[in-house]
C-alpha cells in the first residue's frame, strides 16, 4: 500500500489563475477560494470554455492537485499539463486525458444485470447531489511555474461546468503509514425530530468525511519539520488534500477530501529518536 499523503505545503493561495471562459458572476479566480459554494463557472459546456490556467508567482514543488465540488458528469474527462516557465513555453508533465470519475466497484461486488457491470462507475442517479473531489496524484514532484488543466464536458446537462476549488500541492507523502486503528467515515448531520406519536421527520444535511489516526515512529525530524510544521502552520483554519490511499483508486472518491485539522493531541516520543505523530482531518464542506 502506497504511503498517505498530507497536501502540505499547499500553494493554492499563490496561483493567479486565467484561460477558457466563465461567468463573470462565478470567474475563474474562484478556482482558489473559499467557501466551496462560491464556485468557478463556465460560459458554455464547450471544451475551449473549460479549461484554466494556473500561474505561481514562483517555481514549486508540485505532485498533487484536486479538483472540489465539481459537477462534471460521470462521462467527462480531463488533462492536466505542467510547465517550467510562466510563458508556457516549456512543458514538463502532461497526464494525458483521463475519466473525472473513475472506476469505483470492484467486478466481483456487481451482479450480471447491475447498471454499473460494464463500468464499475458511478451510475448518473448514484452521483446526483453528489459533491465530489477528484484528486490527482503524479508521478513524481515536478517543479512547476504553471499549469494548464483542460475539461473535456460537453454533453453537460447543465450547459456548464463548475468547480468550487482546484487546489495545487507538493504533498507530504509519510514515510511510515498509519498504524492499525485507523478510522475513517462520516460525522452526521441530518437532524432528527421526534412526533409525540413517534413519528420520525428528517432533515437532510450534508455530512462531512472524518479521518483518525496515528503514525507510530516516525523519525524525530520527519515529525518535527512535517508534522510539527503542519499543526503550527494549517492550525484549525487551513484547508490541505488529505490522500490516505494513493495506489488505491477504486476508493480514491471515497477517501480523499479537502480537510481541516481538528485537535489531534499531542506528538509523543515511541522509542530513541522516534515519534508517535498524531492526525484527525474533517472534509470541508
Amino acid at each position: 500500500m502506497e504511503r498517505m499523503v498530507i497536501g502540505w505545503p499547499r500553494w493554492t493561495p499563490d496561483v493567479t489563475w486565467s484561460g477558457g471562459s466563465w461567468s463573470a458572476t462565478y470567474p475563474v479566480a474562484n478556482l482558489g477560494l473559499l467557501p466551496l459554494s462560491r464556485v468557478a463557472r463556465s460560459s458554455s459546456a464547450a471544451t475551449a470554455d473549460t479549461q484554466f490556467i494556473g500561474t505561481l508567482s514562483a517555481s514549486r514543488p508540485i505532485r498533487a492537485l484536486a479538483l472540489a465540488r465539481h459537477n462534471i458528469t460521470v462521462g467527462g474527462r480531463m488533462r492536466v499539463r505542467l510547465y517550467g516557465d510562466a510563458s508556457r513555453t516549456i512543458m514538463v508533465f502532461d497526464s494525458g486525458w483521463f475519466d473525472v470519475w473513475p472506476e469505483v466497484f470492484p467486478y466481483e461486488t456487481l451482479e450480471w444485470e447491475d447498471d454499473a457491470w460494464w463500468t464499475g462507475k458511478y451510475t448518473a442517479a448514484e452521483i446526483a447531489g453528489y459533491a465530489p473531489t477528484r484528486p490527482v496524484w503524479l508521478g513524481a514532484v515536478y517543479l512547476a511555474r504553471a499549469f494548464r488543466v483542460e475539461i473535456d464536458d460537453t454533453a453537460n446537462p447543465a450547459g456548464f461546468v463548475q468547480i468550487g476549488l482546484c487546489e495545487v500541492a507538493q504533498g507530504w507523502q509519510v514515510s511510515v503509514n498509519p498504524s492499525p486503528g485507523y478510522a475513517e467515515g462520516h460525522r452526521f448531520r441530518t437532524e432528527v425530530a421526534e412526533a409525540l406519536g413517534g413519528v420520525r421527520y428528517f432533515e437532510r444535511r450534508d455530512k462531512p468525511r472524518v479521518a483518525r489516526g496515528t503514525i507510530e515512529n516516525l523519525s524525530r525530524d520527519e515529525a518535527m519539520a512535517r508534522g510539527f510544521e503542519l499543526h503550527r502552520q494549517a492550525d484549525l483554519d487551513q484547508p490541505f488534500l488529505f490522500f490516505p490511499f494513493p495506489d488505491e483508486t477504486l476508493h480514491w472518491l471515497r477517501t480523499a477530501f479537502v480537510a481541516r485539522l481538528v485537535d489531534p493531541g499531542l506528538i509523543a516520543f515511541s522509542s530513541f529518536n522516534r515519534n508517535s505523530f498524531p492526525f484527525a482531518v474533517e472534509e470541508v464542506l
